[in-house]
């Protein structure tokens, strides 16, 4: 007991007696508040806390609002009544149908046409058509062709629920789908885009109160499919999904109209989709001989390099283990500690080792930066290769709330370009035989978008010639001197700020970006804001408006949505100031980018060009090297006339058959 141990201090060890002595109170007042009181007289008998009946509608609505969708079959599956539907289950029959009675299917079936994808893993499974909310029609792959006629008819209005891979299927099966009204994954993901769920089923149920597939399954289908086995069950849930889709058509299309961004979804986001979806299926060319070369070339060089390590460390250790590194770092080496992790050790991150003196950080960093390339793009784009010779990679609409695109398996936009090392995979990726690379690049198009959104004639007269270097002029305004007596150390200082502002930077940032003092720091933004008082005044608006309405909206409509503003947390307030200065310029610049993309996909029908990727705000288009000046020009124009902004938009285009050599 307590009691025994104090009543013996003295057979404790000094160190130990010295602390119990001086903590007597505190360990008796912990005791208490830790102890369970278990005396306290209540006014409510046991049997009164059993679980009784609940008011499930009301619960699944909470647990919707708060986008609780994975713990809702956790809860209903511990009811005492055992597992409750979550909403209406349809008494949708779904059948086979031949080859002859496909015409009839789809003469009957309900306007838009309701679609929902079978799959089976990876392999197409063919579709379901809802005809009423009793009846579904599953037409095979192997029939596909009878309804050829009506998919490619763009008089005839489709409605699919993440509609790209459909598209890319049937065109496999020589098919090209005409006419895509809608897509509800797309239409929710412009209603709310920081959702963590554009799921058919999850829809469904939120919008419609219908159950897909029951919540008690063993796993989750892959969103918008079916996982197909021939069975009623598996072909009545892919029925009630098409169901679904035309239920969703109605419910989702309010929501945009509520949200105002029906005409971000019709004009931007819809008619996007056959555009990644050509782009996914060209992919681009890799040179599979040159990145295994480069492959072996990197190991030996990290053999090399691992074999120095290890040398100034005086013992072999795993380079790739942060743990053994630390130890290595500061408990052997004894190097200084010059910032801590979280979870408060020593960190050991690329930004703070490169502030070390030591022989061994030169070796590590350089060590560090090859493995990346060997690990994640030689090794991991290898694999990847087609038996066409090219990588397709998936772009995805609905992954960063801000608008933007990604893409993955494998990501191609965080290809490296600033380092000659990093240029070695730019060159693996090669054009065709008698092709180019055409990489058109927006210049500074969020400093543009900032430009036009805040109205500040000191940043409108940055950008007015069309040519001025808007850094060297901000350099210029923040330290005061002509243009011409502008050093590079000045325009690398106001190259952060202007782009920190974006991201919400303040004085401490900077002041860590530029490794300056924080005083210093504060100075440069206080000189800049001054020169630029219309910028200050337009973040402060937006950060005032968002508070007020609850989210930021981009030239073009797209809402973002920041309940961080109201948070009890100041850190995750201020956070949420931060993507509210972000969101406006960012997803402007995101449809941007996204309108050019529809108007060069246009253009580059005539030609023999092709589109294949975009890189932020870039493009990447692929053109027959006797058309280069034709299309280069198609493609400038393209790209600069498709947003009529305070600013000129500018475009810097560079060519060559390899990306490598696009950045010369």
């Amino acid at each position: 007991s307590l009691e025994g141990i104090y009543e013996h201090l003295e057979d404790q060890t000094p160190k130990l007696r010295e602390n119990l002595a001086a903590s007597h109170g505190q360990v008796f007042l912990n005791r208490r508040l830790m102890r369970l009181v278990d005396d306290v007289d209540l006014d409510v008998e046991p049997d009164a806390l059993s679980w009784t009946d609940w008011d499930e509608p009301a619960a699944k609505a909470t647990f919707d609002t708060l986008e609780f969708h994975t713990l809702w079959p956790d809860l209903v599956a511990v009811h005492p009544g055992g597992v409750a539907p979550v909403g209406e289950i349809l008494e949708t029959e779904t059948r086979p149908v031949g080859e002859a009675d496909i015409d009839d299917v789809l003469a009957r079936a309900r306007r838009p046409l309701s679609l929902s994808a079978l799959w089976e893993g990876d392999r197409f499974d063919g579709l379901v058509v809802a005809i009423d909310d009793d009846e579904a029609a599953w037409i095979r792959p192997t029939d596909l062709s009878a309804a050829r006629a009506v998919l490619e008819d763009p008089s005839v209005p489709k409605a699919v629920h993440d509609a790209k891979p459909v598209i890319r299927a049937l065109a496999d099966a020589g098919i090209e789908l005409a006419g895509l009204s809608f897509d509800t994954a797309l239409a929710a993901y412009v209603v709310n885009p920081a959702s963590r769920s554009y799921a058919l089923e999850d829809l469904a149920d939120q919008y419609c109160g219908i159950e897909i597939v029951s919540v008690d399954r063993d796993s989750e289908p892959a969103q918008g499919a079916f996982d197909f086995s021939e069975t009623n069950e598996s072909l009545d849930a892919a029925g009630r999904g098409a169901v679904a889709v035309g239920k969703l058509v109605d419910r989702l299309t309010e929501e945009l109209d509520e949200c105002a961004g029906r005409e971000l979804f019709e004009r931007i986001e819809l008619p996007l989709i056959p555009v990644l979806a050509a782009m996914e299926a060209e992919g681009i060319g890799v040179d599979r001989d040159y990145l295994t070369g480069l492959g072996d070339q990197l190991r030996q060089e990290l053999g090399e390099l691992e074999a120095a390590i290890h040398a100034i460390a005086q013992e072999p250790f795993n380079i790739n283990s942060t743990n053994q590194l630390r130890v290595v770092l500061y408990d052997q080496l004894g190097l200084p500690v010059l910032k801590k992790t979280a979870k408060g050790v020593p960190s050991t991150d690329a930004s703070v080792l490169a502030k070390l003196d030591h022989p061994i950080i030169e070796h590590l960093l350089r060590y560090r930066e090859l493995e990346k390339l060997r690990s994640t793009y030689v090794d991991g784009f290898l694999p990847l290769i087609a038996s066409d010779g090219r990588i397709h990679t998936t772009f995805n609409q609905i992954a960063a709330s801000t608008g933007r695109l990604s893409s993955d398996h494998p990501n191609l936009q965080n290809i490296p370009i600033r380092s000659e090392t990093g240029r070695t995979i730019r060159r693996a990726f090669v054009a065709r035989p008698g092709h180019m690379f055409i990489v058109a690049d927006y210049s500074q198009i969020e400093l543009r978008i900032l430009a036009h959104l805040s109205r500040d004639p000191g940043l409108l007269a940055a950008f007015g010639s069309g040519e001025a270097d808007v850094h060297a002029v901000t350099a210029a305004s923040v330290f005061e001197v002509p243009i011409d007596d502008v050093t590079q150390e000045m325009r690398r200082r106001a190259k952060a700020i202007n782009f920190g502002l974006l991201y919400g930077m303040e004085a401490f940032g900077l002041a860590d970006r530029l490794e300056i003092s924080r005083d210093e720091a504060r100075e440069h933004m206080d000189a800049y804001f001054a020169r630029f008082p219309d910028v200050k005044a337009f973040m402060e608006s937006i950060v005032a408006g968002a508070k007020q309405f609850g989210y930021t909206e981009t030239l073009f409509g797209r809402r973002r949505y920041l309940p961080e503003l109201r948070s009890d947390n100041w850190r995750v307030r201020q956070m949420g100031e931060r993507m509210a200065l972000n969101a406006p310029v960012q997803g402007s610049a995101a449809d941007v980018i996204k309108l050019a993309m529809l108007e060069v996909d246009d253009r580059l029908r005539a030609t023999g060009a092709v589109q294949l990727l975009q890189i932020h705000d870039e493009l990447v288009i692929e053109c027959p090297e006797t058309e280069l000046a034709d299309v280069t020009a198609v493609v400038v124009a393209a790209m600069e006339g498709v947003a009529d902004l305070a600013v000129p938009l500018k475009v810097d285009v560079d060519s060559g058959p390899t990306l490598a050599d696009t950045k010369g």
